[in-house]
């Protein structure tokens, strides 16, 4: 019921919020099905559960607690300490549709021996970790994978950083070296929006997310949407509209370059992996996804918005009602307009109605709080 609702003011009748209306007798009628109770819904199933993150507060601890015992006595090495980055920092952290999800642990040392390589670090940190879940860890390219199998996994990339020697953290890697790379100074980017922006901003990343999850194919990663996001987001009262208007600017943006800059160190393309293959078939989603966003706020029946949505966000997307929503809101501007011209009437039900029967109201001039 979009601007509608958005606008509404309180009917108070004996104490009791009766009904709903606007400031303004003239109400703006939106001819589109509004899902975005639907989308807040969905949001709240996207969320990890109180018990999973229990379980990963005692993982990260555990590992914290490994890693401070194994470099205790090597002295060619400084452990200064943890720190928890990514999505999970940021609270755009996704339940998966076979309930996974991951964290990224930050491992910090302040001192490495001159003479040890990165790829010597990451051997020694995946040691102190190589016994702590039933599954080895694996060793990637930029971090260890704790995998704590059929719940979720802990990367943990490993950085130097020294703040007398360093402008930035440099990230351990396996086959290049020690990289420029500051995951801090990324959080501080993407929290410098407006504190009324980033709850929005966090649900538009995670609708996103769970599309890729949905999809099984090879997108944009996660940092990459969040990216797209801060850029080129615009505020909506309504979730609905405001990730359809996005997925056209991002649309639009990989239409003119697939070039999408790291807004802090290291400055570096995000979306340089992707193989042309990977490429066009994220575009063609893309397509059939704006397609089908545009239908389903255009649809005047929230069912049949919600199953457009849910082609592309999956099961766990809400069922809407099967009712024609343009017709609910012209119900309610003329219940509310006859509220404002003293010819409503409230029945022995308590609902206030356009009918002639029932307790006439007085026009109302006081809007509750």
């Amino acid at each position: 019921m979009g601007n509608l609702l958005s606008q509404v003011l309180k009917v108070v009748v004996g104490g009791m919020i009766i009904h709903q209306l606007t400031k303004n007798e003239h109400l703006k009628i939106n001819d589109m099905a509004n899902c975005n109770k639907l989308f807040l819904d969905y949001n709240n199933k996207l969320k990890l559960t109180s018990s999973k993150i229990k379980r990963m507060k005692t993982a990260r601890e555990n590992i914290k607690t490994k890693i401070t015992e194994y470099f205790k006595d090597k002295s060619k090495y400084s452990f200064t300490g943890t720190w928890i980055q990514g999505s999970y920092k940021m609270d755009t952290i996704i339940r998966t549709d076979d309930d996974t999800c991951d964290m990224d642990l930050g491992v910090y040392f302040k001192m490495v021996d001159s003479e040890v390589t990165a790829a010597t670090v990451m051997d020694q940190v995946f040691k102190a970790v190589e016994d702590i879940t039933t599954t080895t860890p694996s060793k990637k390219s930029k971090c260890i994978r704790v995998v704590y199998k059929g719940d979720f996994h802990i990367d943990i990339p490993v950085y130097h950083y020294n703040t007398n020697e360093h402008s930035h953290p440099r990230l351990a890697t396996r086959y290049n070296g020690w990289e420029e790379s500051d995951p801090k100074d990324f959080y501080d980017w993407f929290n410098n929006q407006s504190s009324d922006d980033l709850p929005q901003l966090k649900r538009i990343i995670k609708y996103l997310k769970a599309w890729s999850d949905n999809k099984k194919g090879k997108f944009p990663s996660g940092l990459a949407f969040s990216i797209w996001a801060v850029s080129l987001l615009n505020i909506n009262e309504r979730d609905d509209i405001a990730l359809y208007e996005l997925l056209k600017k991002i649309r639009d943006d990989i239409s003119y370059s697939w070039s999408l800059k790291m807004p802090v160190t290291p400055f570096d393309d995000v979306c340089k992996k992707l193989t042309y293959e990977q490429k066009s078939n994220f575009k063609d989603a893309l397509e059939a996804f704006i397609k089908d966003a545009k239908d389903a706020i255009e649809s005047k029946n929230q069912l049949a918005a919600s199953t457009l949505w849910q082609n592309h966000l999956g099961n766990r997307f809400p069922e809407g009602a099967d009712e024609d929503t343009d017709a609910k809101e012209a119900d309610l501007k003329t219940i509310s307009e006859k509220v404002l011209s003293s010819t409503a009437y409230t029945q022995s039900s308590g609902a206030i109605t356009s009918q002639t029967t029932g307790v006439k109201n007085k026009r109302h001039t006081s809007y509750g709080g």
